[in-house]
């Protein structure tokens, strides 16, 4: 995914305007709009400032999501592994159980 398309996707999902997060993160609205417009690309600076107003990795904003040794993880897969860890520790167990008793019966 390019860093515009993933700008303006981190953005809706946390259902905020251009506006909003320009007033939030101190960018002029006119500098972040060319930002998901591919008019311009932000500097490093700004990238590890929406990085940490997001609570992300440079990395995933940036469209490279390593997420262990296993290797590159889809958005979908990094969403499902944000899920699990947001249970209680009691549910975490259950889900391992249920995937595990999945694995050994396909």
């Amino acid at each position: 995914m390019k860093l515009n398309e993933k700008l303006k996707e981190i953005r809706k999902e946390r259902k905020l305007t251009q506006k909003e997060l320009s007033l939030k993160t101190n960018i002029p609205y006119a500098t972040y709009n060319k930002y998901e417009t591919t008019q311009t690309q932000p500097d490093i600076e700004t990238l590890c400032q929406l990085a940490d107003y997001y609570n992300v990795s440079l990395d995933y904003l940036v469209g490279r999501d390593f997420g262990n040794q296993l290797g590159y993880l889809t958005d979908e897969q990094f969403s499902n592994i944000q899920l699990i860890l947001n249970l209680n520790e009691k549910n975490q167990y259950k889900v391992f159980g249920y995937a595990l008793s999945l694995l050994e019966n396909q």
